[in-house]
């Protein structure tokens, strides 16, 4: 872990669970958030120490490691939308993707050395970064029509830009994968625009790619014992998400007509 981690007595009767945790069980303690750790956290603490000390905002910061070998971080304000109810406003969108391209800037200059992430351990190839690889709405907390933070980083990895664009996608634009396309091709827009020297019609072609390999990882990893993934497994994951990803394959032509309809 970082030199500079500390261990702190914990207070469950304090404790107050947070809304979502599929993977990891994240709990609030006063202005902090406990969560679960593994092989994959000194590496990710190294990734947040490093964007912390390059100034990028809307981070947790690492505080250390609890008496119960939990990560402590800070508490990140602000109102997470629930997800399949809810939709982004495009403001609130257009605020994503531009905190999601400077985060990629940012850690572009993070060391390329070999690590042990949640799902891999390797070298950074040419042409990839760190992603966050799980940069959905649900992980996202706004103040009005502005982000405010970003949290649950624990399956960052290695990857290329586009795949934190496709898996927002997946989770704004394709949530629902049989509605309206003329909806769907005015949320992949206002993603590509936002973000910046993006094809939306690309966007929408990763999104298949990025969901397709994040299916294939989570089973990898529910074979492989991981108890978060073995968790996902409860809600229906990955069959959940191979079921959409038929539905979408199948409406490709007719999200491509809208795009180039608009």
């Amino acid at each position: 872990m970082p030199s500079d981690s500390i261990v702190t007595p914990d207070g469950p009767a304090d404790e107050i669970p947070l809304p979502g945790g599929n993977v990891g069980g994240a709990v609030r303690v006063g202005d902090t958030v406990r969560r679960p750790t593994g092989p994959w956290t000194p590496a990710v603490h190294e990734l947040l120490h490093f964007l912390a000390d390059a100034g990028l905002p809307r981070i947790p910061r690492v505080l250390g490691i609890d008496a119960r070998d939990r990560e402590i971080l800070t508490f990140l304000p602000g109102r997470v939308l629930d997800i399949g109810r809810e939709t982004l406003s495009d403001a609130q969108v257009r605020s994503a993707m531009h905190w999601l391209r400077e985060y990629h800037a940012v850690v572009a200059g993070f060391p390329r050395e070999s690590r042990r992430w949640r799902f891999v351990e390797r070298a950074l190839r040419p042409g990839e970064i760190v992603c966050h690889h799980d940069s959905a709405m649900y992980n996202m907390a706004f103040d009005g029509d502005d982000l405010a933070g970003v949290f649950d980083w624990d399956v960052a990895g290695p990857g290329i830009p586009l795949d934190d664009v496709a898996i927002f996608a997946w989770n704004t634009a394709v949530l629902f994968p049989d509605a309206d396309p003329a909806e769907a091709a005015h949320v992949l827009r206002t993603i590509a625009d936002s973000y910046g020297d993006l094809d939306p019609h690309a966007v929408l072609e990763h999104v298949v790619v990025r969901m397709t390999d994040a299916a294939d990882r989570i089973a990898a990893a529910q074979a492989a014992g991981d108890p978060g993934m073995l968790r996902l497994g409860t809600v229906g994951e990955p069959a959940a998400t191979r079921a959409r990803l038929a539905v979408l394959g199948a409406r490709l032509p007719e999200l491509h007509a809208a795009l180039d309809a608009g």
